[in-house]
């Protein structure tokens, strides 16, 4: 539990990673603008991928989120 903006490092590092692993997606494209859907659907596609392989200090040594 966290008081009115105090910040939780470990929060903040997941939604760092998420901008940064999308930026290298989107770098990847040949659009110099993206529609909105697009930057939906890379986000989508990346937390897809990331919740697909379990997490080394994870519940669960095999079963993914």
């Amino acid at each position: 539990m966290t008081n009115r903006n105090e910040h939780v490092p470990a929060i903040e590092r997941f939604i760092w990673t998420i901008k940064v692993r999308v930026q290298a997606i989107a770098n990847q494209l040949p659009f110099r603008t993206y529609p909105h859907r697009l930057i939906v659907e890379m986000v989508y596609n990346f937390m897809l991928w990331i919740n697909c392989f379990p997490h080394k200090d994870g519940i669960h040594d095999i079963m993914s989120p």
